[in-house]
């Protein structure tokens, strides 16, 4: 049943409450159990998919059409100001958290959290409803020119035009990870995302269904140096580089003799350290097993902790977007930035491996809605605040003998782009601010910082301009990319 806005009043639409000032239209309250929701939303499968992965369920939707604005917002990007959108809906029930996800008319996603109980509070706290409050300013949709070089790829959720507040709830106890609390995401991740190193086979390094290494596999892959892949935060192997052509994976091949392989691994939960503990634990024999590496993202601090440990004969460590000076999504004060980013991502530059970054995104909304960021060692890696001990230890040390090659990227969206609406304020980063960045890293931290084998010689960084069009999650499919790989590999 759908009902007009009140731009000066509140509107009930069965059990659902919503203010929308200045703001007039048309709202609906659709079920998942509604015939053409679906395909009213756009949503893809993909989403689905993660939904299911993650033991998360739609409770409703809201669907804002034909509005139009009565006086200017007072807010564009986020919530705070006196026009936002609020939304009081039933509460999950006990022994249920509930989250927002809010889809602009451009696509662009973000997270709410209940404003009326304090977050620690949620696992206990009664009541039968939940108040969100969301941006009410109109995002005009546009042609996205920063979706790729497909140009047409489809987000994961959203009604081009119109705005959509999907409520999602989760049950508190997860009968195979236990309570969401402090950790939750720890025993997800040990549970979801194992650690194993996988071969990169021509075909099949870019789908989750190659054959992890058997035992008599690493007798052939100590025949030589071998190249290992090493995927960033979220990710995993195929959803990483999965983005590589098939010619440059058979030549990387050609030039490793068949010895290529990855290495999946917790990201979120998992400091670098024990990450690269975890691999040792996986490689069989005593003599330190030759590698070079190609990493991507948070995968170039594993790699440099692979580099040092004395499993390994590291020869050379290609950084791709490595944020080897941190970076700042990865503030405690900032997590909510960094699953926004990282769902947006997934929204307009969708890739192989959507539903997997989808389902790690969902568990750790699940605990910090439940106002737990224990836990996320694997997150705080990457945090530049010199309070925090990893990154300032990692970049304390003596430079490990391998040699250090990076590729960073400089990313501007365009103003209109559904990313230049959701990152950028009066044209300046809300995060990074005046700093060169990929949209999660910033570009001069992958290779010129104070550390121990930093700077990286110019001759060993390949910087990317805006004018490339290469976001974080976009790397491997620029030419210039595959080409410099072919050309420092082997090391």
């Amino acid at each position: 049943m759908a009902e007009q806005l009140r731009p000066d009043g509140e509107v009930f639409v069965e059990d659902v409450r919503i203010v929308t000032p200045n703001m007039t239209g048309v709202v609906e309250v659709q079920r998942p159990q509604d015939p053409g929701m679906r395909g009213e939303e756009l949503t893809t499968d993909e989403f689905f998919a993660a939904l299911e992965a993650a033991d998360v369920q739609e409770q409703l939707s809201v669907v804002i059409s034909e509005h139009e604005a009565t006086a200017p917002s007072e807010g564009t990007r986020s919530v705070g100001a006196g026009d936002d959108i609020e939304l009081e809906v039933p509460a999950p029930g006990d022994g249920f958290g509930q989250v927002l996800l809010y889809a602009a008319e451009n696509g662009t996603l973000s997270w709410h959290l209940p404003v009326d109980v304090p977050l620690d509070q949620v696992p206990t706290r009664g009541g039968d409803r939940r108040t969100y409050r969301v941006p009410r300013a109109i995002v005009p949709p546009v042609p996205d020119p920063d979706a790729g070089p497909d140009g047409d790829d489809r987000g994961v959720l959203g009604a081009i035009g119109k705005k959509v507040l999907k409520l999602l709830v989760f049950p508190l106890v997860d009968e195979a990870v236990g309570r969401a609390a402090d950790f939750f995401v720890s025993k997800w991740e040990a549970k979801n995302r194992p650690s194993r190193v996988r071969w990169m086979s021509v075909p099949g390094y870019d789908r989750s269904t190659s054959d992890s290494l058997a035992a008599a596999d690493w007798d052939t892959v100590r025949e030589g140096r071998a190249l290992l892949f090493v995927h960033g935060t979220f990710s995993t192997a195929h959803g990483g580089f999965g983005g590589l052509d098939q010619a440059t994976m058979t030549a990387l091949h050609e030039k490793y003799d068949g010895r290529v392989i990855a290495f999946d691994h917790p990201t979120v939960s998992v400091t670098p350290a024990e990450n690269a503990d975890a691999l040792a634990a996986l490689v069989p024999g005593d003599e330190p097993l030759e590698l070079d590496l190609v990493t991507h993202s948070r995968g170039g601090l594993v790699g440099r902790e692979i580099a040092a440990h004395e499993a390994f004969d590291v020869q050379g460590v290609l950084m791709v977007a490595a944020p080897n000076a941190g970076t700042v999504l990865a503030d405690k004060d900032h997590l909510s930035d960094l699953l926004d980013r990282f769902t947006n991502l997934a929204q307009f530059v969708p890739d192989t491996g959507v539903t997997e970054v989808l389902e790690i995104v969902f568990a750790v909304v699940k605990q910090l809605a439940v106002g737990a960021v224990g836990g996320l060692d694997g997150l705080m890696s990457m945090n530049p605040d010199p309070d925090q001990p990893y990154l300032k230890g990692l970049n304390a040390r003596p430079a490990a003998k391998a040699r250090l090659r990076a590729i960073a990227a400089d990313f501007e969206p365009g103003a209109d782009s559904p990313f230049g609406t959701v990152v950028k304020d009066a044209g300046v980063d809300l995060l990074f601010s005046a700093a060169d960045n990929d949209l999660v890293v910033p570009t001069k931290g992958c290779w010129d910082l104070m550390a121990a084998g930093f700077p990286i010689a110019e001759d060993d960084v390949l910087l990317l301009p805006a004018t490339a069009a290469v976001n974080h999650n976009r790397y491997f499919r620029n030419d210039d990319v595959r080409a410099r790989l072919l050309t420092w590999l082997p090391s």
